[in-house]
């Protein structure tokens, strides 16, 4: 099984068909056997890389808090830098 951290909060992972764009989290359930340890959230299923980076940019934009345009294209830049690097793009 495939696994790209892009940073603390992305990773890409595969399960032999296809290609799953995850958000990370922490279990926060006190109840459970779990709890503290790393939680992933499927945001997208995808069958080719450049597909994943795509979406996650464009996920950034969506789920941006820039109140400005510049703002948001410092943002994008180096969050895209990111991506690039983890895809040795």
């Amino acid at each position: 099984m495939l696994r790209l951290d892009i940073n603390k909060k992305y990773c890409i992972t595969s399960d032999g068909t296809q290609l799953m764009v995850n958000e990370k989290g922490t279990n926060q359930s006190k109840d459970s056997k779990n709890f503290g340890k790393e939680t992933l959230k499927t945001l997208g299923y995808f069958h080719e890389l450049p597909q994943c980076g795509k979406f996650l940019i464009n996920h950034k934009v969506l789920t941006s808090d820039a109140t400005g345009f510049r703002e948001l294209v410092s943002e994008i830049e180096s969050f895209r830098d990111e991506v690039m690097k983890a895809l040795e793009i």
